[in-house]
């Protein structure tokens, strides 16, 4: 089994924004598993092609991005060379699958200053450098009512313990860099397909305060399968949520109407 697929919230009472944030407990900060060769080769495809926006930073982030560092390297884990004099955040993120996004206390609110992102989930990273966090989360639907106090709250209070939370989403892209949204949608996949087709998205995000006052490291493993993975693993709690999430929370995970019906005709129900 998929063993992070037993993470995934398939509540349907829960609301479709949520922080759900949680202690590590005995689960590892960062993620090493099966694809670290192949997503490492991608991130370092990606930072050597001009067209791809994979790393962008405000001046002062330096200090903040070698802590992180040295984060790294206390876990046991190896950063590349920096023959090119790579800012240190960059380097970082090129040396392990997460990606990196280094938050900074400005006055009343945290903004974005410093992101090393291969893998975005819909989002261009030269749109958010330098805003808030609730510009970042723009497109989140409920955002800024819902979660902007909470999360303030909740950076203000971080300690150097790593706190962590799990989204997800359906899309029939498995491509890990999706910097844009379809312009006109996602396609609807046909019921004969969607299990093959379809692919469970989910970002597994670590949170931490730095030793350097103001900061906070925000980490983004991506991970996904097949929905027939989740089907075969999760049927009878997929099942329930298909049958009674709210139409906002169903388009919040990705699932417009009319693919909802040909999920549930390819479950025959």
């Amino acid at each position: 089994m998929t063993s992070w697929l037993n993470e995934i919230d398939l509540d349907p009472s829960d609301p479709p924004i949520r922080m759900g944030v949680r202690t590590l407990g005995d689960r590892p900060w960062l993620v090493q598993d099966e694809n670290e060769k192949s997503e490492l080769d991608l991130k370092a495809n990606l930072t050597r092609d001009d067209s791809s926006e994979v790393f962008l930073a405000l001046p002062g982030s330096e200090a903040a991005g070698e802590e992180v560092c040295s984060l790294i390297t206390a876990g046991g884990r190896q950063l590349i060379s920096n023959e090119e004099g790579l800012h240190p955040l960059e380097r970082a993120g090129l040396s392990i699958q997460e990606d990196l996004c280094l938050m900074q206390r400005k006055e009343d609110r945290w903004i974005l200053a410093a992101a090393s992102l291969c893998f975005p989930s819909r989002w261009r990273l030269s749109e958010k450098i330098g805003r808030e966090m609730s510009d970042v989360h723009g497109p989140v639907d409920g955002y800024p009512e819902i979660l902007k106090k909470k999360v303030n709250s909740l950076m203000d209070r971080l300690s150097n313990s790593p706190v962590w939370r799990r989204n997800w989403f359906i899309h029939p892209d498995p491509n890990l860099h999706q910097p844009e949204r379809p312009e006109n949608g996602d396609p609807i996949i046909e019921s004969s397909h969607v299990q093959n087709d379809l692919f469970l998205r989910s970002e597994r995000q670590t949170l931490r305060s730095l030793n350097a006052t103001g900061w906070i490291l925000f980490t983004i493993k991506i991970e996904q399968t097949s929905l027939g993975e989740l089907v075969i693993e999760r049927k009878t709690d997929f099942v329930k949520w298909l049958m009674n999430v709210s139409p906002e929370g169903s388009l919040h995970k990705g699932i417009q109407p009319k693919q909802k019906i040909e999920i549930l005709r390819s479950l025959e129900l």
